[in-house]
């Protein structure tokens, strides 16, 4: 890993991190339990997968703070070209990335109730916090920046060449379904856009892990670049 070269250490934290985060968040929804937007509904699935719910948001943690590198190298690509699109995305999705952490750790403060055997109050809290306008807004609403600066990223990334066009799209895709799964509660759906972070945001990252240090300070645009028919 080169520890003591500053340029290099960097290129490959970020490199691994934007292929390890979406395989970690991939995961994380394949094991988590539906979700529902009732909250007597939802826990009582906590309570019937307690494990499950537990072992899925700790995996989410974990690719929260794996996404935090991966989009700080993201930005990096974008420091020389296409710079709005980089300060932009990068800053919704870091807004987005905070917001997310404290809504999965009140998710876990749910576990935690439901585990010691205070489902009525388990319910009555869940249904205060979907109500509160001071949760909701800092912690739900500003979640859904994470999806809008990751688009706004793959766009950048796009616009600038700096990689293939499947994989910006494939990033954007992923970003936007992502969002609207959990503003719908769509597991389902979940698990498709973390599989097109996997494709899209893990080629980015073994594109990293392979090219030069010089390449990753000054992003040369890709190589063989093929634009979408219609899109510039």
């Amino acid at each position: 890993m080169h520890l003591s070269d500053a340029h290099h250490f960097r290129k490959m934290v970020a490199g691994a991190c934007m292929v390890v985060a979406p395989v970690v968040l991939l995961v994380s929804m394949v094991i988590h339990p539906a979700s529902d937007m009732n909250e007597a509904t939802q826990v009582a699935t906590i309570a019937d997968n307690l494990d499950a719910w537990y072992v899925a948001h700790l995996l989410a943690l974990i690719s929260i703070a794996l996404t935090v590198p991966a989009v700080l190298g993201l930005m990096h690509m974008l420091r020389e070209r296409e710079v709005a699109f980089g300060h932009v995305g990068g800053g919704l999705a870091m807004l987005g990335l905070l917001a997310f952490a404290g809504v999965v750790a009140m998710e876990l403060v749910m576990w935690q109730m439901v585990a010691g055997g205070s489902t009525r109050e388990a319910v009555a809290l869940l249904e205060r916090l979907n109500d509160t306008a001071g949760i909701v807004i800092p912690f739900v609403l500003v979640s859904f920046g994470f999806a809008l600066g990751l688009a706004c990223l793959a766009i950048g990334l796009y616009r600038a060449r700096a990689v293939q066009s499947w994989m910006a799209i494939s990033v954007a895709a992923g970003a936007i379904l992502l969002g609207v799964a959990f503003g719908a509660a769509l597991n389902w759906l979940a698990i498709v856009a973390a599989a097109f972070l996997v494709v899209g945001l893990g080629a980015i990252g073994r594109m990293v892990l392979r090219e030069t240090d010089e390449a990753w300070e000054h992003t040369p645009e890709y190589e063989g670049f093929r634009p979408v028919p219609g899109m510039r």
